[in-house]
C-alpha cells in the first residue's frame, strides 16, 4: 500500500514562519484533515527539494514549455553540490534566466527549508480557501505538492 503526503511550501525558499506560525498552520491543517494520519512541520536545516514521489511525470520550461527532464538530472546535481543555496538556471531550450523552483513540474514540486506536512490526508485535494488560509497564518504563498510514495 502506498502513502500519500500533502505538503504545503512557502514559495520562497529560504523563507521560515515563525514557530507560532507554523504551529498555528498545523493546527488549521488538523482541522482540515481530521482522517490524516498525522500532521507536523518539517524544517530542514538548508534547502531541500520536496519532489511528488511516484505522481512526478515531466519537468518543462517556464518559458517555452519544451521538456526538460534530459537536463534537468545534471541541473539537480549541480545545484545540490552547492546545497541548493542557488537555483538559478538558464534553460537549454531557449535560454530562459530561472529558477530550479520555477520549473513547471507535472505533478508539482518545491523547493524550500520548511514544509507543513500532512501524512495520508485522506481527500486528494486541497481546497483554495484552505490554502488562503494557511498562507494567511504562515504570512506567505504556498505551493502544495502531492507526493505518493
Amino acid at each position: 500500500m502506498s502513502d500519500t503526503y500533502l505538503r504545503l511550501i512557502p514559495s520562497d525558499p529560504d523563507y521560515r514562519p515563525t514557530q507560532d506560525a507554523a504551529e498555528a498552520g498545523v493546527r488549521l491543517l488538523k482541522g482540515f484533515f481530521p482522517r490524516a494520519e498525522g500532521v507536523k512541520t518539517q524544517a530542514e536545516e538548508g534547502v531541500v527539494f520536496f519532489d511528488a514521489g511516484e505522481n512526478t511525470e515531466s519537468v518543462a520550461c517556464p518559458a517555452c514549455g519544451v521538456d526538460l527532464m534530459d537536463w534537468w538530472g545534471d541541473a539537480m546535481d549541480a545545484a545540490h553540490a552547492k546545497e541548493f543555496r542557488d537555483l538559478s538556471v538558464v534553460t537549454p531550450c531557449c535560454a530562459k534566466r530561472t529558477s530550479l523552483n520555477d520549473l513547471v513540474y507535472v505533478w508539482p514540486a518545491a523547493f524550500g527549508s520548511v514544509a507543513l506536512e500532512v501524512a495520508n490526508p485522506g481527500v486528494s485535494s486541497i481546497a483554495e480557501a484552505q490554502r488562503a488560509a494557511v498562507e494567511q497564518v504562515l504570512g506567505c504563498p504556498v505551493k502544495v505538492v502531492w507526493q505518493r510514495i
